[in-house]
């Protein structure tokens, strides 16, 4: 399972910034204005957005494993075909496509790793797919750079399509998920699943996982009584983690390096690639410390490094600060992001549901996030280009403040429960179940609960 979480997350973080290695030598061969490069990244975010509405659907129908295999052969085609693009709308309209199998993958991967592996080391494992798409990222540039000399631009792009073929041949040797069995009805099956993923059974029943059929859908459950409250708690932490401009640093650090007065290839994108791959180190450390440590803590904890970032970004672009603290910024706020809600807001999208909703739920929670990024993505280098560097950095400064007291006031911590114990919190109404009482406790309160 761990060996998964790594393919899938090396595939999604690799193809999500190949375009922000080869941005440059693109704009310079199809001539591209600010407005058209941010084109190409928000064509790949409406795709994102329609693979979170066949997320659900599919993984429901092929299961878990079956939907990440699709999407992860599909990836590989299409990359292919993307990195052979003689126009900017073939460009824009490929990778839209490839969006959409991404849109499927970051729906349906964390909900396969929350229902495969052990509550013990469920946090554990769902950080090491966020170090793996960290690390992917920073191949990104390292690969870039080595190729940017020869303008080798298409051959940045199509390199990710062996990481996806390589996720879709290994998932084929995994099973199905036991959550998935019980929501349609074979609980033997999930038997054997549970035994061969070493996880236990699951304390729902098939009656449970298929409580709600067809008729009444979905979605009308997502927002009924039940669990309308963790369905937007899950749609405002998805939209906050992504306006903060975690994907304007991915996409754009080229830009930004820019901006603030680096050049040469080296500056462009060695650096931008040292920032990522510190934050897959960050992200490592976080793998092997979240199981141990808050939930909560290390969100307020990553929350509060992000902020930290962008004040001092600001203060480069302000020429307050010297330039190299501009380094340091972009790599505590990729720190702060890897070790906080890149580790954990898809954790709290998948354990919260009950199998039946996990996919559907992970969906509309990632549709908020998607559409922060559509924003970001269209027009972040246009408002850096126009209001420069300053105030757009105090804007998402402004952000994360705002991203942290949400953390604070109205995040759990989920640390080292169990997928039932987390869902009977929000189905209470955001309170923990009481523990049984002990022998001690029933003589000191006359048996009955303190």
């Amino acid at each position: 399972m761990g060996l998964a979480s790594v393919l899938l997350g090396l595939t999604y973080g690799y193809d999500g910034t190949a375009m922000a290695g080869a941005q440059i030598l693109v704009t310079d061969a199809f001539h591209l204005s600010p407005f058209e490069q941010g084109t190409l990244y928000a064509g790949p975010v409406v795709g994102l957005m329609a693979g979170t509405l066949l997320a659900g659907w599919l993984s429901n129908l092929t299961g878990r494993r079956g939907a990440l295999t699709i999407a992860a052969a599909v990836c590989s085609l299409t990359t292919i075909v993307s990195a052979l693009s003689v126009s900017p709308v073939m460009l824009v309209g490929t990778r839209a496509v490839l969006g959409m199998t991404m849109g499927v993958l970051i729906v349906i991967a964390p909900v396969f790793i929350a229902e495969s592996v052990r509550t013990s080391i469920r946090g554990r494992v769902a950080v090491l797919y966020q170090c793996a798409t960290a690390g992917g990222c920073a191949a990104t540039y390292f690969v870039s750079y080595l190729l940017a000399g020869g303008g080798h631009w298409r051959i940045m792009l199509v390199i990710p399509a062996l990481c996806a073929a390589a996720a879709a041949v290994f998932l084929l040797w995994l099973p199905e998920t036991p959550s998935w069995y019980l929501l349609k009805g074979r609980p033997d099956r999930a038997a054997v699943a549970s035994r061969i993923l070493g996880t236990a059974q699951h304390n729902t029943t098939p009656a449970e996982e298929s409580a709600v059929g067809p008729a009444k859908g979905r979605t009308a459950e997502l927002f009924g009584p039940k669990y309308r409250r963790l369905t937007f708690f899950v749609i405002i932490l998805g939209f906050l983690v992504q306006i903060t401009g975690i994907s304007a640093i991915g996409y754009f650090s080229p830009r930004i390096f820019q901006g603030m007065g680096y050049h040469g290839d080296f500056s462009l994108l060695v650096l931008p690639g040292l920032i990522q791959l510190i934050s897959a180190v960050a992200a490592l450390a976080c793998a092997v410390v979240i199981d141990r440590v808050s939930r909560r803590a290390a969100l307020l904890t990553g929350t509060g490094l992000m902020a930290a970032g962008h004040l001092l970004l600001v203060g480069v672009f302000a020429d307050v600060l010297p330039l190299p603290t501009g380094l340091l910024g972009l790599a505590v706020f990729t720190i702060g992001f890897n070790a906080g809600f890149g580790a954990l807001l898809w954790v709290f999208a998948a354990e919260g549901f009950p199998g039946r909703l996990r996919g559907p739920g992970a969906s509309a929670m990632l549709l908020s996030n998607l559409s922060a990024n559509l924003v970001i993505a269209q027009f972040f280098l246009s408002a850096l280009t126009a209001l420069g560097g300053t105030t757009t950095f105090c804007l998402l400064l402004a952000v994360n403040v705002i991203a942290w007291a949400y953390v604070y006031f109205q995040v759990p911590d989920t640390t080292g429960k169990t997928l039932a114990e987390v869902q009977a919190y929000w189905e209470n109404g955001r309170r923990w179940n009481r523990p049984p009482l002990t022998d001690v406790t029933s003589r000191v309160h006359g048996g009955e609960r303190p």
